[in-house]
């Protein structure tokens, strides 16, 4: 890509970064007595019923808040093998956070916050660790109401795990920022044991959680 237009590249990232502030505050500083409800149902795209949104309009658009629990999961393969052994994993998952739209309705961003929590268990010694994660989501559509386009950054605590009776085992947090619509990574920052992996096929990455396990 040529330099002109990597530079008008960022230029459109910080006038978009501009307008979606602009769009937060016209809709969150007004008095809550003046906030104007709006039914989901309206907007591109509607955020599912097990959302729990409730939607506002304001001056710039509408702001929906948001809250909902996945249901947990027990027992499932992770992906990661020790010494020929698949591990399980537990997990529950909570998330708050708000969808901005734009003045015709469309989605511009998600910003959201994630909480999970559970185990890890090597199924052939019984040995389980403890595991949580909590990370701020922000999604920025290139395309308003086009959830599958633009940029996906995820910054904080991607993954810790420690003994049941203490003791960290791995770490695994910093930045990332993703195309949305494929998961490839464009960079990181900070630890990723997963990424490496994972992505990179470094078998070594998780050996701490293995040695934990054994």
């Amino acid at each position: 890509m040529a330099s002109s237009n990597r530079s008008a590249s960022r230029a459109a990232r910080a006038l978009r970064a501009i307008a979606l502030g602009a769009l937060a505050a016209a809709v969150l500083t007004g008095p809550a007595a003046a906030r104007t409800p709006v039914d989901p149902g309206t907007l591109n795209p509607a955020p599912p019923e097990f959302f729990n949104a409730e939607c506002f309009a304001g001056a710039g658009g509408t702001v929906c808040a948001l809250h909902f629990s996945d249901d947990p999961i027990v027992g499932e393969p992770i992906g990661i093998v020790c010494a020929g052994t698949e591990l399980l994993f537990d997990q529950e998952r909570s998330v708050v956070g708000k969808r901005f739209y734009d003045a015709n309705g469309d989605l511009v961003q998600r910003h959201f916050r994630e909480s999970f929590s559970g185990t890890i268990t090597n199924p052939d010694t019984g040995k389980s660790l403890f595991w949580e994660q909590h990370d701020t989501v922000i999604h920025n559509l290139a395309v308003a109401g086009d959830v599958a386009s633009g940029n996906v950054s995820f910054t904080g605590l991607a993954f810790r795990a420690w003994l049941p009776g203490g003791g960290t085992v791995l770490i695994d947090s910093g930045r990332s920022l993703q195309v949305n619509a494929t998961g490839e990574i464009i960079r990181e920052s900070g630890q990723h044991h997963f990424t490496d992996y994972f992505v990179n096929g470094n078998a070594s990455a998780l050996q701490p959680i293995c040695d934990a396990l054994d």
